[in-house]
């Protein structure tokens, strides 16, 4: 199996660290800009909804005072109070109709009749009192003003030439909803109304105008003017307004892809729905014709609240999306610089720690061949510094040592033959010590530098899967990243807690009561839901002096492991008894897993050897060093196929060496 170097393993955990940060950073900020572009355009485009509608609002009420001023006119009155429509009322109504631009004036009788009609004179006679707005002025005797759908027979009672404006052959749409009808042939109006009283305030008729929609250019470019300023980009109109009858445009300057208007066209069918069935303002991007705008739709309703089409402002949506994109691109170049950045730092920094390690690394591989006269620089003040000192330190006793051995060797060649067995399990216990006192000193120097960056990526990391919302396929990714980031942390406390062989904090400790507490924590862990936990605890069993914490640390983690040697379930039993031969306290934890083969059971207790694809090797070595501490034994009965049972033994009165 290839080994990484510890330069390597830095270096990448360092690009791992920047790079997934960074690329966070690019995912969150590319929303963020993009929904602040949108939400901003959007407001704009709401504001413009709101301008242009006011616009109407007054063009409206222009039309309602000027019926109304113009009903005041003594021709007028006077036409109708003598019932005579000779004279000077046929130029007055078409000099009224020319200068206020209308399409339609007519003047009726105080029963809805039309009294004259500016646009066809010789008809007259028909009731209009059908007619909402009509209707209103005779009712309630004040102007009136609003949007009104004139059929197709009224238009031709004015004129043949608006019901002319007023057809139209629907054109077939992308997007748009299925086709009820394939010609229009009514018009969508601006109408006002106004009573026509006598200077005695006696009330004589009704002086009604409009103004047809139907490819009037005048309304909806006049809106464009006033709301856009008539502003272009890359050679297009950047604002559009339209008016709709139903879903049809009956007057817009939205253009077709060959320049001209796109009158006869429809709406979508999402939109439609919205707006014209459900009466709801509809806003955001919207493909219009042939290209997206960033729109609004309002509904159209007329003096009976009945909604009758559709009032559209839009802008150009690709002045935002090369804005945004602009916008991106100088985000993502400042985020791709600090990335690289990072990775220079990261590279300089793991040259640096990795340099010294790999030279011990290489010293202690001499060391091992048997030179012993191998010295490392001390070239930092930091713990690889003090590693290579406490290297160099080593070294000079294990020097001493083999020089003493020899020594002994030349001066009691007369013993040899009685003492090799002595010296070879010296040798080899002096071996073993020096082994576990340079992993120990690496582990804790290796831990210490490791623990302060992997805390900086757990804290992150765990700070962005807060942010990262329910369902979003980054959380899984953020999931890993802090499993496997608290995995290292186990790691590296383990490593630490090998290495520090921190001293018992002896007090008076049932251990009845520690095992207890122990199988309380772990019964409701998904992973003995399949064990059946049995003890058989001796009553009034003696106190030891003992620390509670690092006993409790051996129970759970013998525990634990019987535990994982029955993936498909079992049962742990945990006896306690006092045994007055050896006076020993004794605790048992027996489970009935596949057991322990032979060849392996004399390296339990090795540090870093583990039959775990995810463990550290760390466990059992840990708990036989706390045993030792406290001047008790660990050790492991089992046969293969009848399971395993460990075995805690402590006196009861212990006495440190040191006290």
């Amino acid at each position: 199996m290839k080994r990484w170097s510890i330069q390597a393993r830095l270096i990448a955990s360092f690009t791992i660290a920047i790079l997934i940060p960074s690329l966070i950073t690019i995912a969150v900020g590319v929303k963020t800009i993009n929904d602040q572009v949108y939400n901003l355009a959007q407001a704009q485009i709401n504001s413009d909804l709101e301008g242009a509608k006011e616009i109407v609002r007054n063009y409206m009420d222009r039309l309602k005072d000027a019926l109304r001023i113009h009903a005041t006119r003594m021709i007028i009155y006077g036409a109708l109070d003598r019932k005579d429509t000779s004279g000077e009322l046929g130029p007055e109504m078409e000099r009224i109709l020319k200068a206020e631009a209308l399409d339609v004036l007519t003047l009726t009788d105080a029963s809805g009749k039309v009294f004259y009609r500016t646009c066809n004179p010789s008809l007259i006679g028909d009731s209009e009192s059908w007619d909402p707005m009509v209707m209103r002025v005779l009712t309630e005797k004040t102007p009136v003003s609003g949007v009104f759908i004139e059929p197709e027979q009224e238009l031709l009672k004015e004129s043949a030439y608006l019901a002319k404006r007023a057809r139209m052959q629907i054109t077939k749409t992308p997007m748009a909803g299925p086709e009820e009808k394939a010609v229009e042939t009514s018009g969508m109006m601006f109408k006002g109304a106004a009573p026509v009283f006598s200077p005695n305030g006696r009330f004589l008729g009704v002086l009604y105008g409009g103004i047809l929609v139907n490819r009037n250019d005048d309304v909806v470019d006049r809106v464009r003017k006033t709301v856009f300023k008539e502003e272009q980009y890359d050679g297009r109109d950047l604002g559009t307004v339209t008016l709709f009858q139903d879903d049809v445009r009956v007057a817009t300057n939205v253009r077709n892809a060959d320049g001209t208007r796109a009158i006869s066209t429809r709406a979508s069918a999402g939109v439609a729905e919205e707006v014209l069935r459900r009466g709801h303002t509809w806003r955001g991007p919207a493909f219009v014709v042939n290209d997206w705008y960033i729109a609004a739709y309002e509904p159209i309703r007329d003096i009976r609240g009945a909604i009758v089409g559709m009032f559209y402002v839009g802008t150009l949506e690709r002045p935002y999306k090369d804005n945004l994109s602009r916008t991106l691109y100088v985000f993502l170049g400042i985020t791709m610089l600090g990335v690289a950045l990072g990775s220079w730092v990261a590279v300089t920094v793991a040259r640096k720690i990795s340099r010294p390690i790999q030279a011990m690394a290489v010293a202690a591989q001499k060391v091992a061949e048997g030179d012993y006269t191998q010295t490392v620089e001390a070239a930092s003040q930091d713990e690889i510094g003090y590693l290579a000192e406490c290297f160099n330190k080593m070294t000079r006793e294990l020097t001493k040592a083999t020089q003493q051995l020899r020594e002994w060797a030349e001066n009691l060649e007369s013993k040899v033959e009685q003492r090799t067995a002595e010296l070879k399990a010296m040798q080899g216990h002096l071996i073993q010590a020096e082994k576990l006192a340079a992993i120990g000193k690496l582990a804790a120097g290796v831990a210490h530098e490791i623990n302060n960056p992997l805390t900086g990526v757990l804290t992150n990391s765990s700070l962005l899967l807060e942010d990262v919302p329910q369902g979003d396929p980054m959380r899984e990714d953020l999931q890993v990243i802090v499993d496997e980031t608290l995995r290292c942390r186990k790691i590296v406390k383990g490593l630490l807690d090998f290495a520090r062989q921190t001293k018992p904090q002896k007090q008076i400790v049932d251990l009845n009561s520690v095992v207890e507490d122990v199988l309380n924590f772990v019964r409701n862990q998904a992973s003995f839901h399949d064990i059946a936990i049995e003890t058989d605890l001796e009553p009034k069993l003696p106190c030891v002096m003992a620390d509670r914490d690092q006993i409790r640390q051996v129970v759970l983690n013998t525990v634990l492991n019987a535990a994982e040697a029955m993936p498909n379930g079992g049962s742990i039993r945990v006896t306690s008894r006092s045994d007055p031969t050896t006076r020993q306290i004794e605790v048992r934890i027996a489970d009935t897993g596949p057991g322990i083969p032979d060849e392996i059971k004399n390296k339990l207790f090795e540090p870093f050897f583990t039959t775990k694809k995810s463990g550290t090797g760390l466990g059992l070595a840990i708990a036989y060093g706390i045993m030792q501490r406290h001047k008790g034994t660990i050790w492991i009965e089992s046969e293969r196929g009848k399971g395993t049972t460990i075995i805690l033994s402590i006196p009861p009165d212990q006495q440190d060496s040191d006290e």
